[in-house]
Order: C-alpha cells, then structure tokens, then sequence
C-alpha cells in the first residue's frame, strides 16, 4: 500500500523541481486519504514518514519523484530531482508550500485535541483520521486545510458515501477570509446535497465551529463554541459570494 500512496504522490508533484519534507509530508496525507479511504484510520503512525522518506532518500517504486540533492537556506532544507536545475521560483513556490506545511503540522495536535474533546463519551480511534464511535454512531474526522479541502473536493465528497457514518473535514483557521469564501462560493453546495461537512478548529483557543453542516447527534452542538455559525455563514455570504473572483 505504500507504494500506491508513494506513486500517487510522485503525480502530485510531477510539475515540482523544489520541496521541502514537510510538504512531502503533507501531500502525502491527502495522498493517502486517496489511496486508502476510511482505512487511513487505521494506519501505522509511521507510514506518512515511510512514504516521505521514499521520495527524499530511498525511492521503493521505479515511479517514486527522488528530490535526492539537498540545499539548506537558513533552517529550512530543500530537495530538488538530480535532473533538474531549479530557479529563484522553484525555491519561491517551495518556501510557500513549507509555510502552509508548517502551518498544518503546527494546527494537527490542536485540532486532534479539540476533537476529542467535542467527541467527549465517544471511542476514538486513529490518527491523521479519527473515528469517534458512540451508540451506532460513527464519525469519521480527516484533519486538512480549507484550501487542500478546496482542492481535493472530489475525494471528500466521495468519502462521504464510503464511510460507515458521518463525514468531516476539520481545518484550521485562517489569517485570511478569502480561501473560505472561495470553497463557499464553489463547492458549499455540492457539500451540503453530498451531507460534507467543514469544521472550523482555533487551534490557539482550541474550539471549533461548523462552517458547513451540522451532525446529526444534536447533542453535540454544545460542543460548538458559536452553534450557528454555519447557519450563519449561509445566509450571509450566499449573496456576498458573488462579489468574489
């Protein structure tokens, strides 16, 4: 299974001559919400790693990407293949994947944290993917960002008719509005036919909010630090969308 995830993580990056591990990392995760669907829940907390490493040090496919030269700017570690001769927008492009890499590894253990505590009574189980199990109810948590959310639409919406139960993608919050009325502009509707559901983690104050769609045991919603804030958001920016390239 490690090297589906590894070759279908070499497409993702077929265009890139620079990166970094913790991009690697990242991409990898979605990679193997891909691959592996509801049975990421149950995957070595190792494998993330292994497929990484397969990309930066040992390839285990003949289709593996091998970012095997190595160039430090400062703290930061850059990798680029042998065959290509990266530019100043090769680093560019690679510094700002390794912001938003950060940035998701810096949120995951917050996120983790406060849906566990949402999911209060509830079994988990998992890792980069969490099952909370209750009384014949299932919720099957994916940790990402709204705009890999936004980019891998397709996958979660499919997720949505795989799992045994209810279907979130929990994000962090942004410094900016923008890539949430982007997602709402384009894809709030398909989320809501699909039953999708996007919600949204503080991971400084640790609370969460929905942002598209409630679960059905209402007794969650006391978890919510603002419970309409979905609601909310669908009345108000159903119109101020439209203004939105």
């Amino acid at each position: 299974m490690d090297v589906k995830i590894v070759e279908e993580l070499s497409k993702m990056l077929a265009e890139r001559k620079v990166v970094t591990e913790e991009e690697v990392r990242r991409k990898a995760i979605r990679c193997a919400l891909k691959v592996l669907g509801s049975e990421l829940v149950d995957a070595d907390i190792g494998l993330i790693e292994d497929v990484a490493c397969s990309l930066i040090d040992c390839p285990i496919s003949l289709k593996s990407l091998h970012f095997s030269e190595k160039v430090k700017i400062g703290d930061i570690s850059f990798y680029h293949l042998h065959t290509e001769k990266p530019e100043r927008e090769d680093f560019e492009e690679a510094y700002e994947e390794y912001l938003n890499s950060k940035a998701y590894f810096d949120s995951l253990e917050a996120m983790q944290k406060t849906t566990d505590r949402f999911f209060e009574g509830y079994e988990a189980r998992g890792n980069y993917m969490r099952v909370y199990s209750r009384d014949n109810k299932s919720y099957y948590v994916f940790y990402s960002t709204i705009s890999d959310a936004y980019e891998d639409v397709e996958e979660h919406l499919r997720m949505v008719g795989q799992v045994d139960g209810e279907y979130v993608v929990v994000v962090p919050t942004e410094k900016e509005l923008n890539p949430f009325l982007k997602f709402f502009k384009r894809y709030s509707e398909d989320a809501k036919r699909a039953e999708l559901k996007i919600w949204v983690v503080n991971p400084d104050a640790q609370t969460i909010d929905p942002f598209i769609g409630y679960p059905r045991d209402f007794r969650l919603l006391k978890g919510f630090k603002n419970p309409k804030a979905a609601a909310l958001v669908s009345t108000y920016w159903r119109v101020d969308v439209r203004e939105l390239d």
